[in-house]
């Protein structure tokens, strides 16, 4: 992917070169610029997310998946649980995903408010791990629309964390689910199957 990039880059400065004097080529060649930028940092993103691969699932414990995560999270938050339900899966992965959660969680959480909280149960033939917030809440509960890789609301973010969560609940045979509770914040749930 690199040659393909570097060649366009190449050409893209010549057209420049002989585009001097015409504005409306400059102004395409500005944007093809761009977008080529834009494709450099965004292919190595991607591949980053596609290479996750889980393990054979076998049994992880759950609790201390939440530990681990809230750990790398590097924040205050709540855990709910003082029992956790038995869950199936790759823990490495597991725990990458809800410290992304969490991390989210705690960047939308001003100062004054709770400290998100971390929570799982089971719901029929589901396990629910969710991560609650008391900040600003989201602009849509489309998942469509909110998991974008290269598109975030923060500054500063390349928009991987949620791709990276959603792409461990599909190895997962999971989904990620939004919801805008009324007395404000976020829930985020990510759902695995219950562990047989």
């Amino acid at each position: 992917m690199r040659g393909p990039l570097n060649s366009l880059t190449l050409h893209v400065k010549l057209l420049e070169s002989a585009a001097a004097d015409d504005a409306t080529t400059e102004a395409a060649l500005r944007t093809t610029k761009d977008q080529l930028a834009r494709l450099t940092e965004m292919l190595p993103a991607a591949f980053a997310v596609v290479a996750l691969e889980a393990a054979p699932p076998r049994p992880v414990d759950l609790g201390a998946i939440v530990e681990v995560a809230r750990d790398q999270s590097g924040g205050q938050v709540t855990l709910a649980n003082t029992s956790w339900p038995p869950l199936l899966g790759d823990e490495g992965l597991l725990a990458l995903a809800v410290a992304h959660l969490l991390r989210n969680a705690l960047e939308a959480t001003p100062a004054g408010r709770p400290w998100p909280l971390v929570s799982a149960k089971v719901a029929g033939d589901e396990t629910l791990i969710e991560v609650r917030d008391w900040g600003t809440g989201l602009p849509t509960t489309n998942p469509k629309l909110l998991i974008k890789l290269m598109q975030s609301t923060k500054r500063g973010h390349r928009g991987l964390g949620l791709v990276t969560v959603e792409r461990i609940a599909r190895l997962h045979q999971g989904s990620l689910r939004f919801e805008s509770p009324p007395e404000g914040g976020a829930l985020v749930t990510l759902a695995l199957p219950v562990a047989k």
